[in-house]
């Protein structure tokens, strides 16, 4: 069995907020195909938490590339996961928090 996985606060309004820019500037196909890829993502993170490289601002905490325009961060506590945020690569990397 994998790792549980636990969503921040933070990291479910920046999916909501992705979920609806797709929706409303590129319709439901693209809605679809990032809840998808998301989830496959989650279950390979869940059966393998470190496969993803680890931030170079905080080293315990994982970067994985869902898109070219987005990265998921997250964190590994004991046999959880816990979801910090999903981050639209084409930011200021400087204004990122989680």
């Amino acid at each position: 069995m994998g790792y549980a996985i636990y969503w921040s606060p933070v990291a479910k309004n920046d999916y909501i907020n992705i979920l609806e820019y797709l929706n409303s500037h590129w319709g439901q196909q693209e809605v679809t195909s990032f809840i998808s890829r998301t989830d496959k993502t989650l279950q390979l993170i869940s059966a393998n938490p470190r496969l993803f490289v680890s931030s170079a601002k905080k080293p315990a905490v994982h970067r994985c590339v869902l898109t070219s325009q987005v990265s998921l961060y997250y964190r590994i506590n004991n046999q959880n996961i816990e979801l910090l945020r999903f981050w639209d690569n084409r930011m200021d990397p400087e204004k990122l928090i989680y």
